[in-house]
């Protein structure tokens, strides 16, 4: 009778699994052609571009000269840092020297009523932008020519904060494809939201306006959330403004990482997400193959297969799914997508148990706690 249990609880759970993949991956695809229907704004009002700077990541210069050769008629750069001489800050100045016509202007933001460092980081800038409409990015993000031009595209009636999808690119070693692998299942899940209409703050790149900053409470209706881009979508949802991706995705640069870098990422991200997403973060292995390799294993006398049998080929079946949509996409694939496809699935688990053990993280050097009004670990 328990046998029987197993066998009809895997076989349901394995369906539910694999339907949720095909319907993600039609999504994918389609998210594309539905999100440019929608993206009807063609106002390029004058923007201000935030680039936040601490460390010197991986494609920093690339991602960082992306913005200078934006085909944009009136934007300014304001290149922000906590620290008064830094690595980046040397690599951010030889930029912004290197295209003389561009308006720059380094920004010392050294702010601390913010929770989440980043958002520390932000603060001036804001304050100082010239122009309402304001776009940040991270300093691992590439950006296309017409990027500007598409996000703001998507300021339809009612929409607050436009993000993009990000999607791995040029990673140099098992850990960075990995990591690579991770971001990129996400990514195909983020894409079929937005063929759905639903949208998630995604602070990799954000764009909105600081007028709407405002009317939702500013800085300080954020500064005691560590993930300030889903407390900037709930400040936005709760005034009536919708958070949309847009019609393209961004290149996230990878480079060179380590597995344990990997893994504490990811287990950082995991507790954020437990503390900001309490409904859906318990379903999130049934967007993952390993745990539906399992039910398949369980179902499989049902189908008259052996347990191994159906473990590997739903595996199998999975990655070549996946890798047939990254083709379509245009992502990387490499000789380590397979490694990477498996690795990806013991250190994403592994950070998603590790989510509901704690509510610390570690996050530029420093400890704090994810729960919301708890500023520092003790």
């Amino acid at each position: 009778m328990a046998a029987t249990f197993f066998s009809f609880a895997g076989a349901i759970w394995w369906s539910v699994a694999v339907g949720l993949l095909c319907f993600t991956l039609v999504c994918g695809l389609a998210q594309p052609f539905v999100q440019r229907r929608r993206a009807r704004g063609a106002a390029r009002p004058p923007v201000s571009v935030i680039l936040p700077i601490k460390c010197l990541d991986p494609g920093f210069e690339r991602a960082q000269a992306s913005v200078f050769a934006q085909d944009y008629p009136d934007y300014e750069i304001l290149i922000s840092a906590a620290e008064v001489e830094s690595p980046a800050l040397e690599a951010a100045r030889r930029l912004a020297a290197a295209h003389p016509a561009a308006a720059c202007r380094f920004i010392h933001s050294q702010g601390c009523a913010a929770v989440s460092p980043k958002l520390n980081n932000l603060a001036a800038p804001l304050a100082e932008a010239r122009h309402d409409y304001i776009l940040t990015k991270d300093s691992n993000i590439t950006l296309a020519p017409d990027a500007l031009t598409a996000f703001l595209q998507n300021f339809a009636p009612g929409v607050g904060l436009v993000v993009a999808v990000p999607v791995a690119v040029r990673a140099e070693s098992v850990g960075g494809w990995i990591e690579a692998s991770i971001i990129n299942a996400h990514a195909r899940l983020l894409l079929s939201a937005s063929t759905l209409g639903l949208g998630f703050g995604i602070g990799k790149i954000m764009a909105l306006r600081r007028s709407d900053l405002e009317r939702a409470g500013g800085v300080a209706a954020m500064s005691q959330n560590l993930a300030e881009d889903t407390a900037i979508s709930m400040a936005f949802a709760r005034i009536g403004l919708k958070t949309v991706f847009a019609h393209e995705t961004v290149a996230q640069e990878i480079g060179f990482r380590y597995l344990a870098d990997v893994y504490h990422r990811q287990a950082r991200w995991s507790v954020i997400r437990r503390t900001n997403e309490l409904i859906s973060y318990p379903f999130e292995p049934l967007a993952s193959p390993l745990p539906a390799a399992v039910a398949a294993a369980l179902a499989a006398p049902l189908a008259g297969l052996s347990a191994l049998t159906a473990f590997a080929a739903t595996l199998a079946l999975w990655f070549v799914a996946e890798t047939v949509f990254a083709a379509l996409k245009g992502w990387e694939i490499s000789i380590w997508s397979p490694l990477a496809f498996l690795g990806r699935e013991v250190v994403a688990l592994a950070a998603w148990l590790r989510g509901w053990t704690t509510h610390q993280v570690t996050w530029a050097s420093q400890r704090f706690d994810a729960r919301e009004g708890v500023r520092e670990a003790d």
